[in-house]
């Protein structure tokens, strides 16, 4: 079960960041929009339910600083990903780092689990 937790909490990230990142690169706004609901919204939903669900099975307290460091930057990043396509001109360098740079530092937290 445990395995199986992990490969679908993968995917999910993956969606999450591919999403993110496609709802900054894309030209478009219907395609930064498509970027952002179809897959960086589930994608944000479904890390979030799995990470509760991976930290029930391996007795990881929830409110252990990495979880929630973890937490709060996976949060804000998808804020910026939703204020990013909500109108047309908000897609710039600085919006993109405020994106990218807290789902690197999440993924990384993830990872290594500082003082787990």
């Amino acid at each position: 079960m445990y395995l199986w937790l992990h490969l679908a909490k993968l995917l999910a990230v993956c969606a999450l960041v591919t999403g993110s990142v496609g709802a900054v690169l894309a030209r478009d706004l219907g395609d930064r929009r498509r970027f952002a609901f179809a897959l960086a919204a589930p994608g944000f939903g479904a890390s979030w339910l799995l990470g509760f669900l991976l930290a029930w099975t391996v007795p990881y307290s929830l409110i252990s600083t990495w979880i929630l460091v973890g937490i709060a930057l996976s949060f804000f990043s998808f804020q910026v990903v939703l204020y990013a396509v909500g109108k047309d001109g908000r897609r710039t360098p600085l919006t993109a780092a405020l994106i990218v740079a807290p789902l690197l530092a999440t993924i990384g937290l993830m990872v290594f689990k500082p003082g787990a």
